[in-house]
């Protein structure tokens, strides 16, 4: 599989999971405002939710996303939380959802996770294994 349908399997099933730790305590939450800018991985999110308290802790997380048969695709790498209006606004454009949960992309509580990606595995069928898929440079 590649990158580009990775891209696509993420559309297909729309919604996945985060991953998070402060290095004592783990955190798994639903996640669907994702998508790709260049190479990094972006995430709009509210400031001083459990997620951004863990990532400012330990910046390293995880995301899934999994189909009902059990496919699934693991994408890890490190984190950085954006206040940057101009990456708000970038985001704010590319999830129109967004547009009904925050009325202006320069609110100080609107958030971006920027995840650069270090490793992208896949499970085409459950139990089969991990594949690991390129990451882009």
């Amino acid at each position: 599989m590649s990158l580009e349908m990775v891209k696509i399997f993420m559309k297909e099933v729309g919604w996945g999971f985060l991953a998070t730790s402060d290095g004592n305590k783990v955190g798994v939450r639903p996640i669907g405002s994702c998508v790709w800018v260049d190479n990094e991985l972006w995430c709009a999110t509210t400031d001083g939710t459990e997620k951004i308290i863990q990532l400012r802790e330990v910046p390293y997380a995880e995301y899934c996303f999994s189909d009902r048969e059990g496919k699934h695709v693991r994408i890890a790498g490190t984190c950085i939380i954006s206040t940057n209006n101009d990456d708000k606004l970038k985001l704010y454009e590319a999830v129109p959802i967004l547009k009904k949960y925050i009325k202006d992309p320069s609110e100080p509580t609107y958030v971006v996770i920027r995840m650069k990606i270090e490793r992208i595995r896949l499970m085409a069928q459950a139990g089969k294994g991990y594949e690991d898929i390129e990451v882009p440079k």
